[in-house]
């Protein structure tokens, strides 16, 4: 058998031909196959037998089941942004030749991080990115060290008698790929070697939950408007406080169309942005910026060509720059006050920080920036951990979390693959570590599950981090170690504060026994000093209380269709009313005060309906009951558009501990129902 250097020699001077001319470029390749076949062949080993397989109902075999066939290993580790760039090359492929064609593509997850060795992680990663082929958990990285893998992502092409046929590193080739599975298909067919056996596929299917995989979670600055990127579904939900949906954004499946809420499509979004009535999204399958009008209901693109680019320094107008893969989101003004002028980008795919102009503003070296435009802000393009004055020669590793802190006039970012929460200043763009990581810029394994202070402290792939208002208190995300902590980034300190450290879904006694599943997104509610959580692969929101030290599951409530008109029967006659309904539910610990003055009522913020509602000669205030259903009142049908509630809640803890506080919920009124749904916590 030949040794596999001499099959990488073939298949290195094989790439230096394709790239050296276009020219007779399926010739080459079938001579490069020509002479593998007459040489002694390097056949691969067997996968491991005792390796876990997900998406089939069992083993596969490169010497069994697979034999026949062309395979095409894609070496993957499921936190890296170019593998996920791969993924739309491989299902091109799988497009193409079917596993009865004689095609096979088969996932070898090599993990990276200590998390990504488990299955079921790697499952909720198959079920985020629509993974439809088999995939081998190689958690041991034998194959990875058998082939001599150096890089993630790798393709290695394995012949239908199991021999290495070629490979290709990295991203951005696929017309190489399709154009050598191309030739060695109808190679191999020619010779009679290949084989229309099926193979025992199982796809796993996505968890019957209101949200998949929700990547990110944003919260306006009033408190009462909270939006939810549904990642796994595709599509933005935007909720009040109490977890009733007042928008569905997508959600047909993966796309990229603007227009109508109701037709807009979005492919796997993630950061979120709030200003006003407008909602920003970082739709990164189709690396691109999106503006979701909430008042009119409109999608538009702001940047972004609905393909992935590869520029490094941008600086074109809206639609015309291409950008790759948004990860978050945050709002800063401009250099010489403008406010709220900036959409500031986590670009994980270029591995940089960009801004989007949304107004003109001042800008760094004493620039000025026109509205639209999209350039690189800080990041040489380069995947490091390069903290540097220079922000063009500072290097990132997928950033993918980002905050805005106004006392210190700066960026802080959860740098992912680096495993660092890092600073960057809006003045010049000069990157800072924080915490995490270590000095030498090109080491991105230093991480782990360590509190302290500086370069001591270990994290473990973070994807978000948010600032408190007005303080020194930025919370990070610390995915892959599933718990939330909490950063000083005055004093550099890092303190667990919530979740064991271990995947699941577990309530704790106290916080840091709850579990977590690779939490994604954080966002802070200054109003009333809570944390929401994206806890991504429990496909949950959660919100922790931070006075109270609670912890709750925001609950997503679906309303009903809008109610069509009535037409009563001809010949009998009718009364119709308007139900006004209230349904409350508590959380876990906490109970509404049997004995204090509890009381609603209900108006309207348009005056005419508000004149109608008082001429109406019902009841519009009233005490709450104790009943978990109150019907509160029956409006005539004639009374049309959004019904305010007002209540005056009195709260007790088990604990004794009693609050008064006041909520306000809102419903569109339909003919025959309107139902507010109230937690109490």
């Amino acid at each position: 058998m030949a040794q596999l250097s001499d099959v990488l020699e073939s298949c290195y001077d094989l790439d230096e031909k394709l790239s050296s001319s276009t020219d007779e470029y399926h010739e080459k390749i079938l001579k490069h196959l020509e002479k593998i076949e007459s040489s002694k062949p390097y056949v691969l080993h067997e996968i491991p037998e005792d390796a876990e397989w997900l998406n089939t109902s069992g083993a596969l075999s490169l010497h069994g089941n697979l034999k026949g066939k062309l395979v095409v290993l894609d070496f993957f580790t499921y936190c890296c942004i170019n593998c996920m760039h791969i993924l739309p090359d491989l299902e091109a492929l799988e497009e193409k030749f079917s596993v009865e064609d004689g095609v096979a593509v088969v996932g070898v997850h090599s993990a990276k991080f200590k998390n990504e060795k488990v299955s079921s992680n790697i499952l909720s990663a198959i079920l985020r990115y629509n993974i439809h082929h088999p995939v081998v958990n190689d958690s041991q990285a034998v194959l990875w060290k058998a082939l001599q893998i150096a890089c993630w992502p790798t393709l290695v092409i394995v012949g239908p008698d199991g021999r290495f046929l070629y490979q290709i590193i990295g991203e951005g080739h696929r017309a190489r790929l399709l154009d050598f599975v191309g030739v060695a298909h109808q190679f191999y067919r020619g010779r009679g070697h290949l084989s229309n056996h099926s193979l025992p596929l199982s796809l796993a299917t996505h968890p019957a939950t209101p949200l998949s995989f929700p990547g990110k979670v944003c919260v306006s600055r009033d408190g009462e408007m909270v939006a939810i990127s549904d990642t796994g579904h595709h599509r933005v939900i935007v909720t009040d406080s109490a977890g009733i949906v007042k928008f569905i954004i997508g959600g047909k499946g993966p796309g990229f169309k603007d227009g109508r809420f109701s037709d807009a499509e979005f492919s796997s979004p993630q950061g979120l942005a709030i200003h006003g009535y407008i909602l920003y999204v970082a739709d990164t399958n189709n690396h691109a910026i999106r503006k979701l009008d909430l008042s009119q209901q409109e999608v538009s693109t702001l940047a972004g060509t609905g393909s992935q680019g590869q520029d490094k320094v941008g600086g074109k107008l809206g639609t015309e720059q291409e950008i790759s893969s948004p990860w978050d989101l945050c709002i800063a003004d401009g250099l010489a006050g403008e406010e709220s002028a900036v959409l500031m980008i986590a670009m994980a795919g270029t591995h940089q920080i960009w801004a989007y102009f949304l107004a003109e503003a001042a800008w760094v070296k004493n620039s000025h920036m026109a509205a639209g435009t999209c350039v690189r802000f800080s990041g040489s393009g380069a995947e490091e951990n390069r903290n540097n004055s220079y922000r063009e020669k500072a290097g990132f590793a997928q950033p993918s979390g980002l905050t805005l802190s106004q006392k210190h006039q700066c960026l802080f970012v959860a740098d992912s693959e680096s495993s660092t929460i890092r600073r960057v200043q809006l003045k010049d763009g000069a990157v800072k570590n924080v915490v995490g990581g270590e000095l030498d810029a090109m080491n991105l394994f230093a991480f782990g599950d360590v509190d302290g202070t500086g370069l001591e402290v270990k994290l473990q792939h973070p994807l978000g981090v948010t600032m408190a208002t007005d303080g020194d208190d930025l919370y990070v995300a610390d995915s892959y170690n599933h718990k939330i902590k909490l950063v000083d980034p005055v004093k550099r300190t890092c303190t667990t504060i919530m979740g064991s450290g271990h995947p699941g879904n577990t309530k704790g006694v106290n916080l840091p026994e709850y579990q977590l599943n690779e939490p994604g997104g954080l966002c802070y509610d200054s109003l009333n000093n809570r944390l929401y959580m994206a806890d991504t692969n429990n496909c949950d929101i959660k919100v922790l209380d931070l006075e109270k030290k609670k912890v709750y599951s925001l609950p997503i409530l679906f309303s009903e269709p809008p109610c069509e008109p009535v037409q009563p029967a001809v010949g009998i006659a009718t009364t119709e009313v308007t139900t006004v309904i209230l349904m409350v539910t508590t959380a876990e610990g906490v109970h509404l005060n049997r004995e204090a003055p509890n009381s609603w009522s209900l108006y309207s913020k348009d005056d005419q309906m508000n004149q109608n509602l008082e001429s109406s000669n019902v009841k519009l205030k009233g005490e709450l009951t104790t009943d978990m259903k109150q019907i509160l009142a029956e409006l005539p049908t004639s009374i049309e558009g959004e019904l305010c509630l007002k209540l005056d809640l009195f709260t007790c803890e088990d604990s004794g501990l009693c609050k008064m506080g006041k909520q306000v919920l809102k419903q569109k009124i339909c003919q025959r129902e309107v139902t507010f749904e109230l937690l109490v916590s």
